[in-house]
């Protein structure tokens, strides 16, 4: 009698899984790892792009309605300027782009007049120091912050 000899035994079929799963299960991690990875670099896309809306949105307003610090005494005026509504409309503030809600934190947020050294009280602004910080949590239930510095100056 004549033995067959091209069947594979069960050894040889648990050696391949092994071997498989050895070669399988690092590239899903690393998978994993990029997709989280780009999910982030997704999410602080959208805070970047979310940072230059505001900021053209600020240089939409007349130089002159930016700052509200220079309207202390009429506050029907100090409403209507960037500034505040920055401060204080969630419809500047809030954000919400694939799912996640970008807030603008009022707290960290800053319009100052810049004059140079030589400059007196008369002297005329033409340009603010614009600084806010935008917060979010990511899809990890990560928070993450992003700070935006920027100059506006006066279009003449």
């Amino acid at each position: 009698m004549r033995k067959l000899t091209a069947a594979m035994s069960m050894v040889e079929i648990m050696i391949g899984v092994v071997l498989l799963a050895l070669i399988i299960v690092p590239s899903l991690q690393v998978i994993v790892g990029q997709t989280k990875t780009v999910t982030a670099t997704r999410d602080h896309s959208s805070a970047a792009f979310v940072a230059q809306k505001v900021q053209e949105l600020c240089r939409s307003f007349q130089f002159d309605m930016i700052e509200a610090d220079q309207y202390n005494s009429d506050a029907g005026k100090q409403k209507n300027t960037f500034e505040w509504k920055l401060k204080n409309d969630d419809e500047y503030r809030k954000h919400v782009i694939n799912g996640i809600t970008y807030h603008i934190d009022p707290a960290e947020t800053r319009i100052d007049p810049i004059k140079g050294k030589f400059d007196n009280a008369d002297t005329k602004v033409v340009a603010l120091a614009f600084r806010f910080t935008i917060k979010y949590k990511s899809k990890d239930q990560r928070d993450h912050r992003l700070e935006i510095s920027t100059a506006v100056t006066r279009r003449e």
